[in-house]
């Protein structure tokens, strides 16, 4: 089979600007011979289709060009072909059904790698990505209704195409090259040892800027006008084949005799404080400006920071010189031979192509080794992940609520809490060292509570908890398949003095409804008011909450326990001073329930505490409902946690750090937290709006905040005492419109603006693209109340350089520019029941996420 292959949008802009070269010979010069072989979407091992947001996935792999799967959005549709196990191939036809699909993207789903890209598909589009292998491949469509698509056809083709190129069904007559289609395969793995690849700045993620096109010369779509304030920016990602020093070269236009100066940082860290962009004469007169930059292997997040008040220039393109650039990039690209200047006019021979759509860098990354959802119960497949191969029947036992923990041939402690730990995946940030119960050399236990048996519930979890050994702690799925209220101050109803100060017997205790309906309290809420923060809050009262010792997991996966009114420490202190000392800890899957707040409670009922100087912790997928205290507080120099994906509704106090101002030994907390949903009710708004803050308080310690999103909070969303060092990134704060309390919009705004960071004084406070709107109920944002928050206070370093590698190539795989799309994937993922986040090998991208379908952010 010959197929014709063509050069890219590119070549098609040189054409437009005059430079001659015709189409015959463009197209005669890329005459490759090529034999395709079996469709393996048909042939190959076990092969299937899936999607999220097409319906009859199985049609593009029918061999039918005449039938179809239909999206039913217009935006991120993803349509799959899979395999049972690993093919190799290296050509992908795709074919439309009519000419709807703009942007489009093949994504290695085993590896979230981004393959190639382009704009536009048609009746038939060949896509040459060079030898790969994987066990699914996902194609992401956008564009307008209906977006249909006939096939995607796969082949291990022989012969001697390039793979450089792509080819369309129509392909344009000499006389109309701006019909030739645009090429969308990344530069081939056989590109010279150095080359220059350009970036479409316009396809970068923007704050603060608009794509224009009101002046002349530049390429692709327009060039990015920054905003004329500081702070307006622009980020591109770009993957390197291998780790080494390349030249960054932005192509620019400054129609002032001013210096626009730019802040240029390479994945965090700031590289050049003020790259000068000086006056070009003209602004359509485009000038270059370079710099040298570290590049890692693999993904790397470029940004350009205005540090004016005037803004940046007018940003045309970004060009990467040095080693070869491999897929997985944000925005539009064109590789072009080292031997040929990007501004010069190339042979057809000598030019690669990959013109990705613009797509923004945290929507088109995904976690190494994650799966679909919907491939999570499938009985024939297995997953990869970088703690080694997770076996079907371990999905089965880690996602499959019927399937009790010794109901597969998973049957030793350590093979089960194996399975465990790897299908939660690890975390990221301070708390990355966190293993929990999981001792990889073979010591790990599993606990199963039970509650029909002579052992309370509360007996067991306290037996097993509170020792030094490695033990992963879990609820039989089957006992507490409905919910179950689990109330850790019953350890202490035996206790006489806690008797005589409830009024109560120990069954009474135990039991408090019995004496809420002895004492004619009926109503829940006002018994628990009536038992817990009124009976119980005096002073004598000996109820505390247990301590948690080392190498620890209580996961409540698969069950519907959850704890009332209190919950646990992590470590123990006296005075300030640590008694108790726990490492490696991990809460997951577990809900805390709240008997409603009250100030200064004698039980002091936090839901978690770290203190004692614990460290190693992971706090990950939790729901806190109106606790009587806090969600995690931090205290007594406990370091190194981590917060991730936990869901908070009507916390008032949520995260202290640090409970005075003279401990000294506060100066080494040190904790991260992001994807975390921060949430007030609008019902409880105008009650709790005022109070609910401490996210964090915190003294003398570090924090490093990144990917949360806070709705209906509007005051002192922190508070830094005694020299405390917080980063804040990319969150979100949102205000449901309906509480609006100043006489317009930009009022309010600008009212809650100055309200959430005004108590930073006696800290340091990095403040970097977080952004508050009003949106409604559902926190669907309003685009046009976008207002940036801009408060900060002294210096703080990227805290992010302080993790490992594996955390900081998640963190910059997986994040997400403050938005909607971050609104929607915390709100889906974030608490006890929210979909399989990235920190797992089963999470499904995010693209699968958020075409689920929205989740309402104010669900309890």
């Amino acid at each position: 089979m010959t197929i014709f292959k063509h050069t890219s949008k590119h070549c098609m802009h040189w054409l437009s600007r005059g430079l001659v070269l015709s189409a015959a010979s463009l197209l005669a010069t890329a005459v490759h011979a090529q034999t395709l072989g079996t469709n393996l979407a048909i042939t190959g091992p076990s092969a299937g289709a899936d999607g999220s947001g097409f319906n009859d996935t199985k049609l593009v792999r029918d061999g039918d060009t005449g039938t179809y799967t239909q999206a039913s959005g217009t935006s991120n549709q993803r349509v799959s072909v899979k395999w049972g196990s690993a093919v190799n191939f290296n050509t992908v036809i795709l074919r439309e059904s009519g000419s709807t699909v703009g942007a489009w993207e093949l994504v290695n789903n085993d590896t979230g790698a981004v393959l190639a890209t382009g704009s536009g598909i048609g009746a038939a589009r060949t896509v040459n990505l060079g030898s790969v292998s994987m066990k699914k491949l996902n194609l992401i469509v956008s564009g307008s209704s209906p977006l249909r698509m006939a096939e995607i056809e796969v082949y291990n083709a022989s012969g001697t195409a390039s793979s450089s190129s792509v080819v369309s069904s129509a392909v344009a007559s000499s006389s109309a090259p701006s019909s030739i289609a645009a090429s969308s395969t990344p530069a081939s793995s056989s590109a010279p040892a150095s080359q220059t690849v350009s970036y479409e700045a316009e396809s970068g993620s923007l704050s603060q800027a608009a794509v224009e096109s009101n002046h002349t010369g530049y390429n692709g779509s327009g060039f990015v006008n920054f905003d004329n304030l500081v702070g307006s920016s622009a980020q591109w990602t770009v993957n390197q084949a291998s780790a080494g020093t390349a030249t960054i070269t932005f192509r620019y236009a400054n129609g002032t005799t001013s210096n626009r100066a730019m802040a240029i940082s390479v994945n965090g860290t700031v590289i050049n404080s003020a790259l000068a962009f000086n006056g070009t004469g003209a602004w359509a007169t485009w000038a270059t400006q370079s710099l040298t930059a570290n590049l890692n292997a693999g993904s790397n997040v470029i940004r350009a920071v205005s540090t004016t008040s005037d803004g940046g220039p007018n940003l045309d393109q970004l060009s990467v010189t040095g080693g070869t650039v491999v897929g997985n990039s944000s925005s539009s690209q064109s590789s072009v031979a080292s031997s040929v200047a990007p501004s010069s006019t190339p042979a057809s021979s000598s030019v690669a192509s990959s013109t990705p759509s613009s797509v923004a860098p945290s929507s088109t990354a995904q976690s190494s080794s994650s799966v679909a959802s919907s491939q999570v119960n499938s009985s024939a497949s297995s997953v990869n992940s970088s703690s080694g191969a997770i076996s079907a029947e371990c999905i089965q036992l880690a996602t499959n609520p019927s399937v009790n923990w010794r109901d597969t041939s998973l049957q030793s402690d350590q093979a089960i809490v194996e399975c465990l730990s790897k299908t939660l995946g690890k975390p990221v940030g301070y708390g990355e060292n966190a293993k929990g119960g999981y001792d990889p050399n073979g010591n790990s236990k599993l606990t199963i509570i039970t509650k029909n048996g002579s052992v309370s519930v509360e007996q067991q979890l306290l037996d097993a908890l509170t020792d030094n050994a490695h033990n992963w702690i879990v609820f039989d799925k089957i006992q507490f398949a409905q919910p179950h209220e689990v109330g850790m101050y019953r350890t202490y109803c035996d206790n006489a003095t806690v008797q005589s100060i409830l009024g109560a017997s120990q069954a009474e205790c135990i039991d408090y409804h019995s004496w809420c309906a002895r004492k004619g309290f009926n109503d829940l809420a006002t018994c628990r008011t009536e038992f817990f923060n009124k009976a119980m809050n005096v002073s004598s009262i000996p109820i505390r909450i247990p301590a948690i010792g080392s190498n620890k997991t209580l996961d409540g996966r698969g069950s519907e326990a959850y704890f009332l009114f209190s919950g646990f420490a992590i470590g123990k202190d006296s005075n300030g001073v640590p008694t108790q000392t726990s490492e490696s800890v991990i809460l997951t899957h577990l809900k805390f329930q709240g008997a409603g707040h009250t100030e200064d409670h004698y039980v002091d009922p936090d839901m978690i505490r770290s203190t004692g100087a614990s460290h190693d912790i992971w706090i990950h997928k939790n729901t806190f409902d109106t606790t009587g205290d806090s969600a995690f507080d931090v205290k007594v120099g406990a370091y190194d946690l981590t917060m991730s994906f936990n869901r908070l509704v009507n916390v008032k106090r949520a995260v202290l750090h640090g409970s005075s101002d003279s401990r000294t030994i506060n100066s080494q907390i040190t904790t991260t937290m992001h994807n975390n949903a921060f949430v007030t009710t609008d019902d409880s708004y105008m009650l709790l709006g005022n109070t609910l803050r401490r996210v964090p308080l915190l003294r003398r310690g570090t924090t490093h905040m990144f990917n949360n999103v806070f709705v209906n909070y509007r005051n002192q969303i922190l508070s830094l005492r005694v020299g405390a060092s917080a980063l804040m990134e990319d969150s979100v704060f949102m205000v449901n419109a309906e509480h609006q309390e100043k006489s317009t919009v930009e009022l309010s705004l600008a009212e809650i603006s100055v309200n959430l960071f005004k108590d930073i004084a006696d800290g340091y406070f990095r403040n970097d693209r977080n952004f508050l709107w009003f949106g409604d109920a559902a926190c669907n944002l309003t685009a046009a109340t976008q207002t940036a928050l801009t408060a900060n206070n002294g210096t703080v370093a990227n805290l992010a350089n302080n993790y490992n590698a594996a955390s900081q190539t998640t963190i910059n795989n997986w994040r997400f520019a403050a938005g909607q799309d971050l609104v929607d994937y915390v709100s889906a993922t974030a608490g006890k029941n929210g979909e399989i986040p990235y920190n797992s090998p089963l999470a499904g991208d995010r693209y699968y996420v958020l075409g689920l379908g929205k989740v309402p952010c104010q669900t309890r």
